[in-house]
């Protein structure tokens, strides 16, 4: 039995359970019905595993058979996303291959069966909330693959179990796909419409209530709206109906998130991250220079509680062992000139030098730059690492102490959350299509400002939850790194201008949510490239040029290719850093 926590807002909060009926046959009878083997799952057994196999899809760790997370062992999107866009090191060199992602794909199309079967029990139209829920759920994981991979096996999928059917499953145009899920999300919005004779058990995202699943239904429609909008004929309308209509999460206690829990035994039901990150040793990959850096400089309150330090001390180039360990290229934070003299004047006003506590502060700070792909020495505890948000690690402001981490004494519990689409994402959304003009209305400006508090509410939340050490920023300082956001916001010479600068601001935002930064740069370019500096409004460039371009979608994986000829085509012709998904209409590339 697996036990994981799904919240949505306020409601239920329940156990998912990995169910394994085992039956003992004496005989083999046809002529008999067995009762421990039924032709069909109850729905309400089906519901549990459904939801976990839709919110998987791209992220490793859920239900994963596995009890142990290593980046090295298989492709998590989440980490390769926020390597992508500069976040971390995991993936930061584009080099993919079609053996990348095998694991991602196979374990989707697994995971969805119980959807499907859901949605074949539910015809007779006797249990309209059941059929609901498997639409929306639908949608929404079937709008993740299509993001990440374009065109796949849809129309035809799922039916590998029925006699006859031909294992070389077609694939779906990727736009024709958007359409249908479109579609998914308003029978499902007229199924929770209809009265539903018996109650819904076995629902872990909104208890059988069939208001919260509209309005989690809106929201995903509103997603896919917002992702698609320059790939569809009339998707800036159609973007604007779902705003103008409303009913989609607009609040906090309505949040979609994933909640970890601090069970370790029998399967680990931690976050990921801090299974990877707590142990002795550490296996988690570099964090971004620039991430940490700037968050230094920006003063943002968040960071205590996104990162936690293992370190302070200084590494001595002239020292051969230490040599050897120091990031590439003169990155090293405290002997970073450029990032010295930013500190100096951020902080002192360019009247003194960083203090000897500054350094040994910064000595902490130890990650890569970005697109650094040199080989990775025995520097394990001395890597900054995930903190309380969205880890469930340890709070590491700079008045905490680091410590190597050395394992289950370090205090850790791992209960972090994973976030799907929460209310700052939405009201994000909005300002997004304001600016960005698609007919969508409303001051972005203050919109803009209510996603910043929102989000570091949140992130306050959260990590008091995991590292009750956590301290709530003082509301000056909060106030101080809005308004610091508001004024780069005024300055902004036109509305893409503003709109890059709100995109750095999600960049931030978007620690531990990497495929939403992914889709928000592929939908509009930003942000764009820019110096690793205080308030910078750009992502800095890879500091060794990749041998690939940004990725515009994830590589077909090989195994497919060899075992549905309807993919090998797919295998051999597409070109992830050359052939976008539909909705991309902008190509990202960087100049290096």
């Amino acid at each position: 039995m697996k036990i994981s926590i799904i919240h949505i807002g306020k409601g239920l909060l329940a156990t998912a359970l990995t169910l394994s009926l085992t039956s003992c046959d004496i005989t083999n009878l046809d002529i008999n019905t067995d009762p421990n083997k039924p032709a069909s799952a109850a729905l309400n057994l089906l519901l549990p595993p459904a939801e976990l196999g839709a919110l998987n899809i791209g992220v490793v760790g859920i239900t994963s058979s596995s009890t142990t997370y290593s980046p090295g062992n298989f492709r998590s999107v989440v980490d390769n996303s926020s390597g992508f866009v500069g976040h971390m090191n995991s993936a930061d060199d584009y080099n993919l291959t079609n053996n990348s992602y095998n694991g991602t794909w196979n374990a989707y199309y697994r995971n969805m069966q119980n959807v499907e079967q859901i949605l074949r029990a539910t015809t007779d139209g006797k249990n309209p909330y059941y059929r609901g829920i498997a639409l929306a759920l639908k949608a929404y994981a079937m709008g993740n693959m299509v993001d990440m991979f374009g065109d796949v096996p849809y129309s035809m999928a799922w039916q590998g179990n029925v006699d006859g059917t031909d294992r070389n499953v077609a694939f779906d145009k990727d736009s024709e796909i958007y359409e249908d899920l479109l579609k998914l999300c308003d029978q499902a919005l007229a199924e929770f419409a209809k009265a539903q004779p018996v109650s819904v058990s076995g629902d872990f995202i909104g208890n059988g209530n069939a208001t919260t699943w509209t309005r989690l239904t809106k929201t995903i429609k509103l997603r896919l709206l917002m992702n698609s909008r320059k790939g569809r004929a009339n998707g800036n309308a159609e973007l604007k109906a779902a705003f103008d209509a409303g009913g989609f999460i607009t609040t906090s206690s309505q949040d979609f998130y994933y909640q970890y829990s601090k069970q370790i035994s029998p399967q680990d039901d931690r976050h990921p991250w801090a299974i990877s990150t707590y142990n002795a040793g550490n296996g988690f990959t570099y964090i971004n220079h620039q991430l940490m850096g700037e968050m230094i400089l920006n003063k943002d309150p968040r960071f205590g509680m996104y990162f936690f330090r293992q370190t302070d001390k200084v590494l001595d180039a002239s020292n051969p062992t230490d040599r050897g360990t120091i990031p590439y290229g003169g990155t090293y934070i405290p002997t970073r000139p450029a990032f010295l003299a930013e500190y100096k004047r951020v902080f002192y006003n360019d009247k003194q030098d960083p203090t000897t506590d500054d350094i040994k502060f910064l000595a902490g700070i130890f990650g890569r730059d970005r697109g650094d792909n040199t080989g990775a020495p025995a520097d394990g505890t001395l890597r900054t690492v995930p903190g309380a948000y969205p880890a469930g690690g340890l709070y590491g402001g700079r008045e905490i102490a680091p410590k190597a981490l050395t394992g289950s004494k370090d205090g850790a519990t791992g209960n972090g959350i994973w976030p799907l689409i929460m209310s700052w994402n939405v009201k994000f959304y909005q300002v997004e299509a304001i600016l960005d003009g698609t007919g969508v209305t409303g001051d972005a400006r203050a919109i803009f400002e209510t996603a910043m508090r929102e989000q570091i509410a949140s992130v306050t939340k959260f990590a008091q939850a995991a590292d009750p050490k956590t301290p709530a920023p003082a509301a000056a300082d909060i106030t101080a790194y809005v308004n610091a956001w508001l004024a780069l916001y005024d300055a902004a010479p036109s509305n893409q201008g503003k709109l890059n600068v709100v995109a750095k601001q999600i960049w931030f935002c978007s620690w531990g949510q990497g495929q939403e930064i992914w889709n928000l740069m592929r939908r509009t370019g930003y942000p764009v490239q820019g110096p690793f500096k205080q308030f910078s409004t750009g992502i800095q460039s890879p500091i060794l040029k990749p041998g690939r371009q940004y990725a515009l979608r994830l590589p077909y994986p090989a195994q497919e290719g060899n075992l549905n000829s309807n993919a090998a085509k797919y295998v051999s012709d597409i070109i992830f850093d050359r052939d976008p998904v539909f909705w991309d209409k902008v190509k990202v590339k960087w100049e290096f």
